[in-house]
């Protein structure tokens, strides 16, 4: 099922308590400190209310949102930007960076992190890290006719409640966004509630997501810390590629030339 995933180990170096239910993207950061709320943490769909003054998912009209294109500005297909640009006459004002699947674009400051499986040994997962917030991006193989999106949330949500936490759908910048409060461990076994928003965009047989983590889940509106983070998200390019897959599939990731498994971590 899409958005599942099984533990990983990260290419670069990365601590031992990363937890497998998607954990901070900041993987140095104590999960109880400002980043996340305490055990008495307030339920998802109030903190994220007070954030937006867009309420609960009772007050939003799911199915205009889910109409409507989120992608003037980005996250783009493959097919509607130059890869083949004149540097000498045009370069690009930051780096790009092919993962295969996903081309990322970097920002000054901003550290990319591969995430791995430890079963399959396959890239899974990609983190820019920007200070004390980042957002973790993967695209999947959806339908051509879209609605991959709209079919998964309800069950996003039951899986957070079943896990201890809490979640809710309220308007954020790409439409229906998730923001979920779920449990976490520290390594001294101290007890804490990780935030995160979830962006979702689906484009020709593709669907794109970004988890973001930090203080830039926490802020409210989309000035600094989000604005990075948001730019960062519209500046993916998707290569879906022609082969069939079951929707839902992850889409492949490989390692950007240059990069090994031992290297010391991408500066984008």
């Amino acid at each position: 099922m899409i958005f599942r995933r099984g533990k990983k180990a990260e290419v670069d170096q990365t601590p031992d308590e990363l937890e497998e239910s998607e954990a901070a993207a900041n993987p140095d950061a104590d999960p109880t400190d400002a980043n996340a709320a305490g055990p008495d943490a307030p339920d998802a769909a109030d903190a994220a209310a007070d954030d937006t003054g867009g309420g609960s998912a009772a007050t939003l009209d799911l199915d205009a949102l889910d109409a409507q294109d989120w992608r003037s500005e980005g996250p783009w297909d493959v097919s509607e930007v130059e890869l083949d640009e004149e540097e000498d006459e045009d370069p690009a004002p930051h780096p790009r960076i092919d993962l295969g699947s996903m081309i990322l674009t970097g920002f000054p400051g901003a550290e990319l992190r591969l995430q791995m499986s430890e079963e399959s040994q396959q890239i899974v997962s990609a983190m820019l890290i920007n200070d004390d917030s980042a957002i973790e991006l993967g695209a999947y193989a959806a339908p051509r006719s879209g609605g991959l999106w709209s079919e998964l949330r309800d069950e996003m949500i039951e899986n957070a409640t079943e896990a201890g936490g809490s979640a809710a759908l309220v308007e954020g910048p790409f439409g229906v966004e998730l923001r979920r409060l779920l449990p976490v461990s520290t390594p001294e076994g101290e007890q804490g509630y990780q935030p995160s928003r979830m962006w979702v965009v689906e484009g020709p047989r593709w669907l794109l997501r970004g988890i973001v983590y930090g203080q830039a889940a926490l802020e409210d509106g989309l000035e600094s810390p989000v604005a990075e983070m948001l730019e960062a998200f519209r500046s993916v390019i998707v290569r879906r590629g022609d082969e069939a897959m079951a929707p839902g599939d992850l889409l492949p990731l490989v390692l950007p030339q240059g990069l090994t498994p031992e290297a010391e971590p991408e500066q984008a």
